[in-house]
Order: structure tokens, then C-alpha cells, then sequence
């Protein structure tokens, strides 16, 4: 049976249909051709031999009938009764002759219709010797048929005879006929029944052992049930590798037998991967961990020594500045005085635009007063309007609402107007106190222009120190220099390393993720407790606020990770080296 085995479903299954549609089709066959027979058998039995025993029956009953009609001619007693009798005589042997031609046409085989053939001539010579007979009788006188008699006694009494011999062979052999066809059909039925029940039981049983063959090998082949091999394998797409297949009735070949193979392979290789991935996960993020504190030194230094290079070049120019700014301060500081009374006459002006602003300021206070007082008749008015809406009743109850509106917005412009002469008001006064302390300010530049020929002196002294300071800044400022492009090196190497251990980190978590979806019957893989340390550190770390300016500034360039200093990491290994990193 492996051959059997090893068939495809497909064809077994079409196989198995197609033997029974086969046995179908061959019990449809014998039971189409034996209807057919049976068709043809009942078809004889009426048109041949029924119809036929019928014909021969008239025809002997037509002979018998004309026996009786030729003894009650000859015992007629009137001729008129002669007459009938002889006239039904005629139609009775007519009416056989008849019969026996149309029995004659039924008939198919040879013997048969010789059978007839003798019978009619029989009649015929029936007829012969009552046509004789009558002719005699018409002769003698009614009631006393002698000789006529005679005739029909020794004559006709003996093809009579044999006319009804034949007559009686011919139904005889009609009815041996259709009794041959009933046993004909009778046995056609019973081989027929019997060829249906062994079909029909051969059919149900082969039927029913294929249905039990396939049923067996494909049950076989799955190792259960399918709902059961179905369930196994939403489990194992589901990630739940914990589940029980019982392998115990499926052989070795079968689907189910597989499945808790690959289940057992899943398990183990998802183990291994999950172990694989909590040391990736684990040893990524100390490394992510390490680069990062890494990082947030580097950046310090590098933060600090650019803001120190920055201070360092920003002091040297401004220490040459000094030095420069030393040498113009005698001249800035002799066209001081006139500066200062360029600034006297520039207080004047300051004066009288003061008093110009006043003076718009009282026009603008007029215009409110006209405003103040537009309000008030509006105000006026609208009052007017509301009375008259009163007494108009019902019809000027709309308009009184619209006079009410219109009186409260008087109202308020009314008040908005007094506020806003308020304010001009202050600001009148203002202007004026302003106006007062511009020629304060002119008497203050007359003795800012003595203080600036004593300053003079003091910047001579200021000017030599300058220079010296100037030439020692530059040659530390040039140290300092090379110091930080260096550490702005290695800040950006470093934050380049961190990057790829966070890219590191986030990768081998989303594999532990990815691995900790399928059950094991243990634990799910996960971080470690220290996973989100880093996250919450970069969330938390504070910006520190980049003060440096100058060349040095803009050599960080690929660096501005400089100016987002993070806060100290929580507690690792690494951190053990703080005094190293603070001597670096």
C-alpha cells in the first residue's frame, strides 16, 4: 500500500470520486437498458400478443356465433326469419374473416403467419360449405330443412371442426406467447434487482472503504485531527513555543510529528538567540553607558578649554585694544569738551521739542473736551429717544432698546474721554519735568569736559602697561589655541563613538524585543535594569551656556555638540575614574 502512501490527496480524493461515479454510471446503464427491455417486452405483450389473443378470440367467437346463426336458419319457420338469420350468418363470417386478416399483420415470425394462412383457408372452406348449404335451404321450405340439414351435419359439422381447432390452436399459441413474454420479463426483472443490490451494495462498500482509506492516510499524514494540527500552528504563529503537541499516535512522517520538530527547533534556536541577544542587549548599552560618560567629559573639557581659549584670545585683543584705544584716548579725549557742547546745544533742542510736545498735548486735550461734550448730548439724546419710545408703548419698545444701547455707549465715551484727558494731562506734566532736566543735563556736559583733561594723564600711564600685558597674552593665547583644536579632535571622535553605541543599543534592544514575543516557558527577554539610565540621563542633562566668542568659537565647526554639556550619568564602573578624568 505505499504506493497508495504516497499519492497525492488530490488524486486520492478524485480517485475515490471517480470509482464511484463509475459504478454510478454502470448501474445507470443496466438500469437504462434494462428499462428499455422491459419498454420493448410490454410493448410486445399489448401491440403483438394481447391485441392479437384478442383479434383470434373474435375470430373464433365470429365462427362459433356463425354455427349457432346457420342451426337457426335451418330451424327458422318463417322465411323472413330465414332471411335474418342467413344475413347475420354472412356478417358473423365476414366479421371473422376480418379478424383474422388483421391478426394476419400482427404477426413477425414465419410459423405464425402459416398458422394464420391455414386458418383462413380453413374459413374459407367453412364459408364454401355454408354457401352451399344455404343455397340448399333456400330450396326447401321454412322449418323443413332436410337435405340442407345433412349438409351442415356431415359437411360443415367437419371443417367446422377443424376451423375451430386452428382457432383455438391460434389463441392457444397467442397466449403461450405473452405467458413466454411474462416469464421473459420476470426474468429480465429478477437479473436486473439482483445486478442493482450487488452494484449498489459493491459501490457503498467500495465507496465506504475508499472514503476509510483516505480518511486513514490523510489523518495519518496530519498526525491528528486538523483542528488540532491547525491549533499547533496558530500557537507557534502566535510566538507561544510553550505549547503541548501529542506526538504519541502520529508516525514519524506526518505533519503534526514535523510541527513538534520545528517547535522544538524554534524553541532551541529562539533560546539561544534570546541568550545572544540579553548579552548583546546588556554589553551594548555598558558600552552605550561608557561612550556617553565618555562623551560628556570630553565635551566638558572641550567646552571648558574653548571657553578658555576664547577668554584667553578675547583678552589678548582687548588687551591690544587698550593699547591702541591708549594711544587715540589723549585725542578723543581733547574733542570731549567739544562733543560736550555739541551735546549742550543738543539739549536745547531736546528743550523745545519738549515744550512742542506740550503744546500738541494741550490741542489734543481741547479735542477730548469737544469729544467729552459730543458724548454728553449724544447722551442727551439718546435719553430724549428712550422717553419718547415709552410713551410710544409697544411699538417703540425696539427703539427704546437701540436708545438704551446708544446711551450706554455715550456713556462710555464719556468716560474713555476723561481717562484719555487724564493721561495727557500726566504726560504734560511730564514732558515739562523733562524739560527741567535737560538744563540740568547742559550744566552736567560743561564739567564732564574738565573730568576728561584728567583722564587724559591716566591713559598715558594705562597705554605702556598695556603694550607688555599684550605680548605675554599672545604667546599663552597661541598655546591655548592648539590645546583646544586638539580636544575639539577628540570631542568629535567621541560623539561620533556614542552615536554608533546608542545606534548599537537601540538595534539590540528591538531584538530582544522582537525575540522576547515568543513564550519559552521562562522569563521574556528583557533590558536590564539600567536600560533606560541613558535615556533619562540625555532627557535630564542641562545646556551649558557657551560664553566664549572670537576664532576659537568657530573652529568647533562639525563640534556644536559642545555647547549641550549632559549632567553626570547614575553610578557605573566607569565612573570609578573620575579623579583620572579630572586630571585630564
Amino acid at each position: 500500500m505505499n504506493w497508495f502512501t504516497d499519492m497525492k490527496i488530490g488524486v486520492k480524493l478524485i480517485g475515490g470520486f471517480l470509482l464511484v461515479a463509475i459504478i454510478a454510471a454502470i448501474i445507470g446503464v443496466m438500469g437504462l437498458r434494462a428499462v428499455d427491455q422491459l419498454h420493448s417486452l410490454a410493448a410486445r405483450m399489448y401491440d403483438v400478443e394481447l391485441v392479437g389473443l384478442r383479434h383470434a378470440t373474435d375470430a373464433k367467437a365470429a365462427v362459433l356465433m356463425a354455427g349457432r346463426t346457420a342451426r337457426s336458419a335451418l330451424l327458422a319457420p318463417t322465411a323472413a326469419e330465414r332471411d335474418q338469420q342467413l344475413e347475420a350468418l354472412k356478417q358473423y363470417l365476414s366479421a371473422a374473416d376480418t379478424e383474422l386478416k388483421t391478426l394476419d399483420t400482427l404477426l413477425v415470425t414465419q410459423e405464425g403467419k402459416t398458422f394464420v394462412r391455414n386458418t383462413h383457408d380453413a374459413l374459407r372452406a367453412y364459408e364454401g360449405g355454408i354457401k352451399k348449404m344455404i343455397g340448399v335451404l333456400v330450396a326447401e321450405p321454412p322449418g323443413q330443412a332436410v337435405k340442407a340439414n345433412e349438409i351442415l351435419t356431415h359437411e360443415i359439422h367437419l371443417t367446422g371442426n377443424k376451423l375451430e381447432d386452428l382457432m383455438d390452436g391460434l389463441v392457444q399459441g397467442k397466449q403461450n406467447n405473452a405467458k413466454q413474454a411474462a416469464v421473459q420479463t420476470n426474468g429480465i426483472y429478477d437479473f436486473i434487482f439482483a445486478v442493482m443490490i450487488s452494484l449498489t451494495a459493491g459501490g457503498a462498500l467500495l465507496a465506504l472503504g475508499l472514503g476509510v482509506l483516505i480518511t486513514r492516510g490523510l489523518t495519518r499524514q496530519l498526525g491528528g485531527e486538523p483542528k488540532e494540527v491547525a491549533g499547533v500552528a496558530h500557537a507557534i504563529a502566535d510566538g507561544d513555543l510553550t505549547t503541548a503537541i501529542d506526538t504519541a499516535k502520529a508516525r514519524d512522517g506526518s505533519v503534526i510529528h514535523a510541527m513538534s520538530r520545528m517547535q522544538a527547533s524554534l524553541r532551541q534556536v529562539v533560546g539561544s538567540v534570546r541568550e545572544s541577544s540579553d548579552s548583546i542587549a546588556t554589553g551594548s548599552h555598558q558600552i552605550a553607558l561608557g561612550n556617553a560618560d565618555l562623551s560628556q567629559r570630553t565635551e566638558e573639557q572641550a567646552a571648558n578649554i574653548t571657553e578658555t581659549a576664547a577668554a584667553m584670545e578675547q583678552l589678548a585683543s582687548t588687551v591690544k585694544s587698550n593699547a591702541e584705544v591708549s594711544e587715540q584716548a589723549v585725542t578723543l579725549a581733547t574733542t570731549a569738551s567739544t562733543v560736550a557742547s555739541q551735546g549742550g546745544h543738543a539739549v536745547n533742542n531736546v528743550v523745545e521739542t519738549m515744550d512742542g510736545i506740550a503744546q500738541a498735548s494741550r490741542k489734543i486735550v481741547d479735542i477730548i473736551a469737544v469729544i467729552d461734550g459730543i458724548a454728553f448730548q449724544t447722551n442727551i439724546l439718546a435719553l430724549n429717544a428712550s422717553v419718547e419710545a415709552a410713551r410710544a408703548g409697544e411699538e417703540g419698545r425696539g427703539f427704546a432698546v437701540v436708545a438704551s444701547e446708544v446711551r450706554n455707549l455715550a456713556q462710555k465715551s464719556a468716560a474713555a474721554a476723561k481717562e484719555i484727558k487724564t493721561l495727557i494731562d500726566d504726560s504734560a506734566s511730564r514732558v515739562e519735568a523733562g524739560s527741567q532736566m535737560a538744563d540740568a543735563a547742559g550744566a552736567t556736559m560743561l564739567d564732564i569736559v574738565n573730568q576728561v583733561k584728567r583722564v587724559t594723564d591716566l591713559i598715558n600711564e594705562i597705554h605702556s602697561a598695556t603694550t607688555e600685558q599684550a605680548s605675554g597674552l599672545e604667546q599663552i593665547n597661541n598655546a591655548v589655541t592648539q590645546l583646544s583644536d586638539v580636544t575639539q579632535q577628540n570631542a568629535a571622535l567621541v560623539e561620533e563613538s556614542a552615536a554608533a553605541a546608542e545606534s548599537l543599543d537601540a538595534q539590540a534592544e528591538q531584538l530582544v524585543a522582537a525575540v522576547g514575543a515568543f513564550k519559552l516557558g521562562q522569563r521574556r527577554a528583557g533590558r536590564p535594569e539600567n536600560a533606560s539610565a541613558l535615556n533619562a540621563n540625555r532627557a535630564s542633562a542641562p545646556t551649558v551656556r557657551q560664553q566664549a566668542s572670537g576664532p576659537a568659537m568657530h573652529r568647533l565647526g562639525s563640534v556644536a555638540a559642545a555647547s549641550r554639556l549632559r549632567s553626570p550619568l547614575v553610578e557605573t564602573p566607569l565612573a570609578a575614574k573620575n579623579d583620572e578624568w579630572e586630571s585630564f
